[in-house]
């Protein structure tokens, strides 16, 4: 497979190196590495897009910081929650700043892209294999990681190849695939069987209603329904291991979101359900903190208390977590209800970005997009969103923001 470098190959390596550490489980490397890409990328212009869509964030950081000089906290742990608040701007700029030029395709980069992750993803997972000899669904996903929302992104795209005007052989086509949609396999993640189907559906124009495509949809759920029905009734094990355990995990995931009965008491359902039991304390403690509190939250420096030291994916006991499972939740917590209509402002607005044009390339772009906005009210439920640490769904929207941009301005490049 020939990959031939243009001049625009600091951007992608840049791009590369951002997406990359964006995997590694330490918030303080992958953002300090974020930063210095920010600031050798920066652009003296930005559209109106891009500029609107980063101060959504930007308004949830300042009323989050407002907020914390109402409280007495720690200088250390507003600073940490700044630093956590300000990583989807972050994220859209550097994703923005890189796909600037005629010469980075964005296609091409985020499907090579993925194909170095997913080359390392699977090399980590058979030495895991070789040296630990895992084979439980658990030792695989501690070792290879959860999820990888890039390669969901990547993989969609060569499905739809000829929607962006990808002329890659199809042997090329085949490789790319199959490596991508191996590695991706073996992630185990629902959040990206999501994921997949929603922009899947998305690229098939879905969810711009009409009465068939209304159908459509109904049908879909309906079958996904049936599904949930069958897996629900065979009621796999929570102790089982392998597929039985991904299974159970597929079970138990509307509990997950949210249950009001879940208490801390240390059962299986506590930690099963322990993101509900997130939800329910952080409802309980801001509404008793003060008569604003419900409306503007608690700032920045923040936390919610669990009531029992919980262990982390970082491999830490905490007591006190100023971050939570849900987005919304966690907003909720800094900003309150006010924080939340922007956050949810943001999302409707990635949702309906872009007009439609006369060109179908444009048109594709814009339904990719558009996709992305409707998945991360998901993604937020479940997985922070954007803020996750982990996260890196911000740069790609943002460079696909910047290409669509840049062919809608020359559109002799389609």
């Amino acid at each position: 497979m020939k990959v031939t470098l243009n001049k625009e190959w600091p951007y992608q390596l840049l791009f590369l190196i951002a997406v990359a550490f964006s995997y590694i489980n330490n918030y303080e490397i992958s953002l300090s590495v974020w930063l210095i890409i920010l600031a050798i990328t920066i652009k003296r212009y930005y559209s109106k897009s891009i500029i609107v869509l980063c101060s959504f964030f930007a308004l949830i950081v300042f009323l989050g910081l407002l907020r914390s000089f109402y409280y007495d906290y720690n200088l250390y742990d507003i600073i940490r929650d700044f630093s956590y608040f300000i990583k989807p701007i972050v994220g859209l700029l550097i994703g923005y700043q890189c796909f600037r030029s005629k010469e980075n395709n964005f296609f091409n980069t985020v499907i090579y892209t993925a194909l170095i992750i997913a080359v390392i993803h699977l090399l980590i997972l058979a030495n895991a294999f070789l040296v630990y000899r895992i084979r439980y669904v658990f030792e695989i996903r501690d070792h290879g990681g959860f999820f990888s929302d890039f390669e969901t992104f990547a993989l969609l795209i060569l499905i739809f190849h000829k929607k962006f005007q990808l002329n890659f052989s199809l042997k090329k086509r085949f490789i790319l695939t199959s490596i991508i949609g191996f590695s991706l396999c073996l992630y185990l993640a629902r959040t990206n069987m999501i994921q997949f189907v929603i922009v899947f559906c998305g690229m098939l124009g879905l969810f711009q209603l009409n009465k068939l495509k209304l159908i459509i949809l109904t049908i879909i759920f309906i079958i996904g329904s049936i599904s949930y029905k069958i897996i629900y009734d065979m009621n796999p094990s929570r102790s089982a291991t392998g597929f039985e355990n991904f299974l159970y995990k597929i079970k138990n995931a509307p509990k997950e979101i949210y249950d009001p009965y879940v208490v801390n008491d240390n059962s299986p359902r506590f930690h099963d359900n322990f993101r509900s039991y997130e939800t329910k304390i952080t409802i309980q403690q801001v509404k008793g903190k003060d008569n604003w509190g419900l409306w503007l939250g608690k700032g920045l420096g923040a936390t919610v208390n669990y009531g029992v030291s919980i262990w982390t994916n970082d491999g830490y006991q905490v007591r006190h977590s100023p971050i939570l499972h849900n987005g919304f939740t966690t907003i909720f917590l800094k900003t309150g209800i006010i924080g939340l209509i922007i956050y949810i402002s943001s999302i409707v607005y990635l949702a309906t970005m872009k007009r439609k044009s006369s060109s179908n390339y444009l048109n594709n772009m814009k339904l990719l997009l558009n996709s992305s906005g409707i998945f991360l009210f998901i993604s937020s439920l479940v997985f922070l969103g954007l803020y996750l640490k982990l996260d890196n769904k911000s740069l790609f929207i943002g460079g696909l923001i910047a290409y669509y941009e840049l062919i809608s301005k020359n559109k002799n490049l389609i």
